[in-house]
């Protein structure tokens, strides 16, 4: 005898058997902003720096961490809380999409949490280390 209460259909599997397929890695990661959406390819991640946010001066109101990003056609800059949380996801090649808000919301101890991002394409400017450092202080 049927039951009158109607089961919710179990979620099809993509393969059966004892093999289970993970979702792809992402091509690209997206820098999402108020503005803007930038999206570079992971492959051209080169390298990575994480620091001191240089105009933190310990004020409880600026983000204390900044993350530069080096990929071979550009260089982002990411500014925010706890960033070292988010490089084992970055250096699998997991990160997906960065997203930045402004104002700091509830506080999440286990995750990054991004204010701002900053893209710098690369061009013969990017070259001059004093032209770099003066861009990044005037988008502060």
């Amino acid at each position: 005898m049927k039951s009158d209460k109607s089961h919710p259909p179990k979620p099809k599997r993509e393969f059966g058997g004892c093999i289970e397929l993970i979702p792809a890695r992402p091509d690209y990661t997206e820098f999402v902003d108020s503005r803007r959406i930038w999206g570079f390819p992971i492959s051209y991640l080169t390298h990575f720096l994480l620091q001191e946010n240089p105009h933190f001066s310990g004020q409880k109101t600026l983000p204390p961490d900044q993350l530069v990003l080096v990929y071979s056609n550009a260089i982002v800059i990411l500014r925010g809380w706890r960033l070292e949380l988010m490089l084992s996801h970055l250096i699998c090649g997991r990160v997906a999409r960065v997203h930045a808000e402004q104002h700091l919301g509830p506080l999440m101890l286990d995750e990054s949490w991004v204010s701002e991002i900053l893209v710098l394409l690369r061009d013969n400017t990017i070259l001059d280390e004093e032209k770099l450092e003066r861009w990044i202080s005037e988008q502060s």
